[in-house]
Order: structure tokens, then sequence, then C-alpha cells
């Protein structure tokens, strides 16, 4: 009788901050819990998203069954495109909401042959071998699922980015009521969001937004504008703020493509949710009263202020009335583009409200919420995933402390790290994906850029070059003709005036002053020095090229 293997593990999401990618195996079949991208820690340098190393999948695309996606967050789908690249002929299967999402996003990239269908996955399913049972979650937008597949072995549960409690139209999950899905069957192993293990309690008592918010709402001039920045995927904190436009009878103008049409997508779904008056966007300067609701995906909300900073918008002008409320907490390599971003708001209007990261909480499940869903369910294995290292370990202690539940029920993974079942027994944790680790998306195209590339895009979209070339007399001992000066992404038109006069000034004064061993030791010393007296006058540290031809008139 043939033996059934069942394998799990990541391609991206353990011990970091998004990529997430999940494979169950079932004997020779492939399934893909979602596929999502990552942001660089410096997103300076031409690097748009990271996305998981998909050669694993490439190999082995003929045991593919499906591409299961539970939300339509960054994080969680946005690599998506990548994958149809190289595999073109996958199905697709999602809650209906995130389909149109989905194929949205999928329209904006060229995907030669495109060979791949979409599925709406409403009840049980049989899938290749086994059936997949979509779970009805609550999350930050509508349509969030989690996803069982029912082996013959026991049930394999995903569960990501989840709230346990009623959000309305945004989904609804009780625990007991989950619990009679798995009346009649035992779960095998229960992969479960964990990036907020590390905060106390529940979170459905931690994502109202503060009432800082509300008293600005309440103390506003009516002829001043309430402008709010968020990110598109929290639409349930952009519902609080649609709740608060309602009540303070302000009209409300969108300013972001992607959240206008999620919400265009719900008021259809759902047409009796009371909204405020939504007027077009073009009115933003007209309107004074207005709700401005700037949305944006993380990496782009923040230069999307910027645009509007630096009047390069057609129809919004930032004014010092304004009242500024940003409910977009940074993620990590964000910190400093946020801290700029406000400083250049507050040079405009003093009236800021911020919501820290301590007073934000994302729609994720948090200590107790994991503690009460394992003491429900009681699956036989844990495998905590989506989240820092520290945060898998804190799910391991929780659950031992409060539960009693023994090590070595709660499995805690690196990426490509195997936990291989065979006929529902738990075999090894020894085998290993060789195939993970970060693909770089540099724009739409995918692949490896080298070192020296990043350090060079680091050093121009940090502070920029400047250029000095210049003919070096061998029997002078003096730089002779026109000295050539160029800068590349460090100043303005004016200011590179300026600068030209005061970098000439610099190598003049350091050969009528300083001798030298030689054309080396001046190019290195003429280097520090320009550099020294650019970091004086201008604040900036750029790199400096110095190139000397030699001539021997």
């Amino acid at each position: 009788m043939r033996k059934n293997h069942i394998n799990i593990f990541a391609l991206g999401g353990l011990d970091e901050n998004g990529k997430n990618c999940y494979v169950l195996e079932f004997n020779e079949e492939i399934y893909i819990i979602n596929t999502g991208t990552k942001i660089p820690l410096n997103s300076n340098n031409g690097i748009d998203n990271i996305i998981p190393n998909f050669n694993y999948l490439v190999n082995n695309k003929h045991k593919i069954k499906g591409v299961f996606v539970s939300d339509v967050k960054n994080e969680t789908f946005s690599a998506l495109p990548w994958l149809l690249m190289k595999i073109d002929s996958l199905h697709i299967y999602s809650s209906e909401f995130n389909n149109l999402t989905i194929k949205d996003r999928l329209n904006k990239y060229k995907i030669d042959n495109p060979n791949y269908k979409i599925h709406a996955l409403k009840t049980i399913k049989k899938i290749g071998e086994i059936f997949v049972q979509p779970i009805e979650l609550a999350g930050s937008m509508p349509g969030h699922i989690g996803f069982n597949f029912i082996t013959p072995d026991g049930d394999i549960l995903f569960m990501f980015n989840f709230v346990e409690g009623d959000l309305g139209i945004y989904g609804k999950l009780n625990f007991e009521i989950l619990k009679q899905n798995f009346s009649k069957r035992k779960i095998l192993a229960l992969i479960v969001d964990s990036g907020r293990a590390n905060y106390k309690g529940r979170a459905i008592n931690k994502i109202k937004l503060p009432e800082t918010i509300r008293q600005t709402f309440l103390k506003t001039k009516n002829n001043e504008r309430i402008i709010i920045g968020a990110y598109d995927e929290e639409m349930v904190s952009i519902q609080q703020i649609l709740d608060l436009a309602l009540e303070t009878n302000r009209p409300l103008i969108i300013y972001g493509k992607t959240y206008n049409q999620l919400l265009n997508l719900i008021v259809k779904k759902y047409p009796q949710l009371k909204l405020p008056k939504i007027i077009d966007y073009r009115l933003a300067n007209k309107t004074n009263n207005s709700v401005i609701l700037i949305t944006g995906a993380i990496e782009r909300l923040y230069s999307r202020f910027l645009r509007i900073i630096e009047n390069n918008d057609i129809y919004l002008t930032l004014k010092a009335s304004d009242n500024v409320i940003m409910i977009a907490p940074p993620v990590n390599g964000l910190e400093k583009l946020e801290a700029y971003t406000l400083d250049e708001i507050a040079k405009i209007t003093t009236k800021i409200t911020d919501v820290t990261s301590e007073e934000f909480y994302r729609h994720r499940p948090a200590a107790q919420d994991i503690i009460n869903l394992v003491k429900h369910l009681n699956p036989q294995y844990i495998i905590p995933a989506q989240g820092l290292y520290r945060y898998l370990i804190n799910v391991k202690r929780n659950l031992n402390q409060e539960l009693k539940i023994k090590a070595n029920r709660c499995l805690i993974l690196q990426n490509g790290q195997i936990v291989h079942f065979v006929d529902g027994k738990l075999l090894s944790l020894n085998g290993k994906v060789k195939e993970i680790g970060d693909t770089i998306v540099d724009g739409f195209g995918v692949g490896d850029i080298s070192s020296a590339v990043l350090n060079e895009r680091e050093t121009l979209g940090r502070d920029g070059v400047i250029i000095i070339a210049a003919y070096y007399n061998n029997r002078t001992k003096l730089l002779s003709g026109k000295m050539q000066i160029k800068f590349i992404g460090i100043f303005d038109k004016k200011s590179k005036t300026d600068a030209k006069e005061l970098i000439k000034n610099v190598i003049v004064k350091l050969i009528d002053k300083e001798t030298f061993n030689g054309l080396r030791d001046f190019q290195n010393r003429a280097r520090q020095s320009v550099r020294r007296k650019i970091f004086k006058v201008y604040d900036k540290e750029p790199m400096v090229i110095i190139n000397l031809m030699q001539i021997s008139n």
C-alpha cells in the first residue's frame, strides 16, 4: 500500500517581514499558498521590491495544482505576476473580492501566453488528490480567507492576517464556530500568522484609531480641510475615517486610484453601506471643508505626499490652514522617508497628527488570539509563520506557558526547511529546499543585480556624484586647460554654478599650498578636500571622482 507523504515549507515569510510564500506538497502534488513581496530596507537604489526565489516551483511546475491567495495585501500576493512570468498555466484560487484585485493587478503586466485561470473558491472543492476548503476570516479588507487542505492523514490549515471578531463587511470570525468545521476531523498542522505575537491581548481590542483623531475632526473649523494619509490596504482603519467624515458632515475626496476601486467594489456588494458625500478629486483645492483621503501602497504613499508638497500635483496644494492626519506608520526601511515627509509638511502647516506604530495596530492576531485559536482547534502541530524569528519563538513560549503545549508540537522553521510527514506521523525536520533567498525586482524586470551596482545606486540615490576632469602636466606638476565639473543627482541649476566655483577654489588652493607624492596622492587628497567642503557648505556627501589625463607638453 502506498504511503502518503506531506511536506510543508516556506520560500519566504519566516524570520522576515513580507515575501510570504508557503508550499504544501501531498505526494507528487504541489499547492502554493500566497506569493508576496517585501520592501527592501533601502528603497532608494532603484529596487522596487523583493520577491521569493521561484526556482523550485519552476523546476517542479508539472506538479503544481494551484496558487491559493488568502488576501490581497502586497506582502501576500504582489509577487504573483512574476511567478506567472515564469509559469504561465497556473490555476489561481481566492475569494470573489480578492479575484477582482488580482485580475486588475495582473492586467498591468505584460505576461506572455497568459494561460492562467482565476477561480473563486466558495465551497469545498477537490483539487488534485485532496479537498480544499475556504475559511472566512475577518481582516483589514473584505474577502480574507484561510485555506484548509483536507488530506487522508489530517487537515493542514493556513490562517494569515486575521482578527477574531465581527468587522461587519470586512468579515466575521468566531473560533467557537470555526471549531465546528473540524468536529469529525483532526488538524495535523496549523500554519498561523505570528507577526504580532509580541503584542499581548486580543487584536480586536487594539484596532480602533486613537481618540486624538476624532478630536481633530470635532475641533477643525468648518472652513478648514482635513487631509488623511493612509495605506490603501488598511480599509478598516480608513472606514473609521469615513464614519467621522459622515458624522461631521464633511464631503470626502479620494486621492488614490487603488482605494477608490476597492471602495467601489464594496459599494456594489453592500449598497446599504452609509458613506459621506464623495466628490470629484479635481475639486480638492476648491472645497474648504472636505476630508481629502490620500492613499497608496506602503512604499508609494510618502512619495505621493512629496509630489503634492513640491507643487507637482495639478489639483491639490497644501495650505497653512490644513489639518494633516497620518495613519501610516512606516515599515522597516522607510523611516527616513517618513521623517523627511513629515518635516516637509510641517514647513507648510503645523497642524499635524501622526499616529505612531505604537498607536496603530495592523489587523493580525495578537498573542491571546493565537492562544485561543490553538485552544479551540487543538492541532497536532503548530507552525508559526509570517514573522521575525523572535515572534515565532514568542508563540512557542506562550503556548507552552498558557496551554502546556510541548515544545516538540510547535515547530519553528527557517525558509526552505521542510516538515515531512509520512502517513500522518512527523518523520523529519532535516530536509531542505536549496532554491530559497531573495530575488530583486528592478522596475518590472527580475534579475540579480550585482553589489557594485547596488552600491552605486545607493550613492546616487542618497547624495549624488561629482565628476572632476582636467589635464595634468607631468613636467610642471600643474593642472592645464579648463577644468570640467559634472554633477549627477546632487544640485539644482543655481547651486551647480556656485558649487563649481567652490570646487575650483578648493583644488587651486590645494595645488598652491601643498606638495604631493605623485599623481595618485594628489587625487586622493583632492577628493577628500572636495567632499569635506561640500559637506560643510551643502550638508551632502556625494561620491567624488577625479579623472586626470596626463600630458607632457
